[in-house]
């Protein structure tokens, strides 16, 4: 849970930075006006330690209503890297969403042991789905992965209230053949389909006849 405090649009951003707060806002379909707050910094840093964008967070205003949330936006400095702003989005009951999940990998691949090279394809998922049914992350296990193999969306448990906006057999993380392994193959491959063809012999010149 975050903690924010209500704030005037007249207190310049530049004010409250400097006393260790960023400002926010609050918004969505049935919030009647956006709300207006700020938040400590240190409190933010802390937050997006834990949290990703599919994340449900939920930001406490001080005399105020709790609102279930999903991070909408963050403006960071670009030199500086501190928060400049924080857009927090209330989505409506019932009403689906379309958001990218970030995609976990755990376990070790044996497939890279072998010497593979593990491509990650789809580090975000984009799905549609209801705000309850949307979740943080997808956890992949890769423990089981060799050469040559893929996880597809597919694998993993789709419903009516939660669905891929990917295609079904697109892969989320595959092994690929070390180089030298793949070409060999390419070439033992050639090698069988091009049977080699016999060379004429090459016609004798005939004497000439005195």
């Amino acid at each position: 849970m975050v903690q924010a405090k209500p704030r005037s649009l007249s207190v310049k951003a530049k004010r409250l930075r400097r006393e260790g707060y960023v400002p926010a806002v609050i918004y969505g379909p049935q919030v009647d006006t956006p709300v207006h707050v700020a938040i400590r910094e240190s409190e933010l840093e802390d937050l997006f330690r834990h949290v990703t964008r599919s994340t449900t967070v939920e930001v406490q205003v001080e005399g105020g209503e709790t609102y279930h949330v999903f991070l909408k936006d963050i403006q960071v400095d670009p030199i500086t890297d501190r928060f400049l702003h924080v857009d927090f989005y209330v989505p409506e009951p019932g009403r689906k969403l379309v958001i990218p999940v970030p995609v976990k990998l755990v376990g070790a691949c044996p497939g890279v042991k072998e010497g593979g090279i593990l491509e990650h394809v789809h580090e975000y998922i984009e799905v549609e789905g209801l705000p309850r049914r949307i979740p943080p992350y997808f956890e992949i296990d890769i423990s089981n992965l060799g050469l040559e193999e893929s996880i597809l969306i597919r694998d993993l448990e789709w419903d009516d209230e939660l669905r891929p906006l990917h295609p079904m057999d697109d892969p989320i993380v595959t092994v690929l053949a070390p180089r030298a392994v793949r070409l060999e193959a390419e070439v033992a491959a050639e090698a069988a389909e091009e049977a080699p063809e016999a060379e004429a012999a090459p016609e004798g010149e005939g004497e000439s006849e005195d």
